[in-house]
């Protein structure tokens, strides 16, 4: 190996010592609190807590007029006619000779119970 080579090499093995002392150092803490960073009015907006929206809002999918915009009342109608339809046909899949208006009936029963 060349001289020069030799001194690379031991310059580098010199400092990897020096590299991972520091790689291993606890970083500083920071003493400040989050509190002064924000101003007074920010601490009275954000301390008191926000109402939650009420359990019996209309917002479920079981009623379609509660969305928006009518588009979001035409899909959200079309959902719940597909999940009847789907419903409908496991009712009557399930139980053998029942009609369609006594499945619709369980069905529009199980949707309530289930929304309710």
């Amino acid at each position: 190996m060349s001289l020069r080579r030799t001194l690379l090499l031991a310059a580098l093995i010199s400092m990897a010592p020096t590299a991972l002392v520091v790689a291993q150092t606890d970083p500083q803490t920071d003493t400040t609190s989050p509190s002064s960073a924000s101003s007074p009015h920010q601490r009275d907006a954000t301390s008191s807590s926000a109402p939650e929206a009420s359990s019996t809002d209309n917002t479920s999918s079981s009623n379609p007029s509660s969305a928006s915009t009518p588009h979001q009342q035409q899909s959200t109608h079309m959902a719940s006619k597909a999940s009847m339809k789907d419903c409908i046909a496991k009712q009557q899949a399930d139980n053998q000779g029942m009609s369609k208006a006594d499945a619709k009936k369980a069905c529009k029963a199980q949707l309530k119970g289930n929304s309710g």
